[in-house]
């Protein structure tokens, strides 16, 4: 196996089908992690609110944590990119998530 390469200075995937991949892989990730994520911080963790939102936010905070680390495990046994690492090369190519 050779190491990747990348042939311009912002390519993060060796070729296409990988950069989709990756791309499918996010979306079909983050459909199911965001809400998880949005229910989990606006009750602070299941924190605040009345009962039903707090008992909502608590399992919802859970739900997510268990995902994220399974898709991370489910990454590194496939010898994935890493999201942190991705992240970071985003970022030094000027990658502004706010933008």
């Amino acid at each position: 196996m050779r190491l990747f390469e990348p042939k311009v200075a912002n390519q993060l995937f060796c070729c296409p089908q990988h950069n989709n991949d990756f791309t499918n892989r996010g979306t079909k990730r983050g459909r199911v992690l965001t809400p998880l994520a949005i229910v989990a911080r606006v009750t602070r963790n299941g924190t605040q609110g009345n009962q039903e939102a707090r008992e909502a936010g608590r399992k919802a905070s859970n739900a997510h944590n268990a995902l994220v680390k399974r898709y991370r495990d489910e990454d590194r046994a496939a010898g994935r990119m890493e999201w942190t690492e991705f992240h970071i090369r985003r970022l030094a190519l000027g990658f502004d998530p706010l933008a």
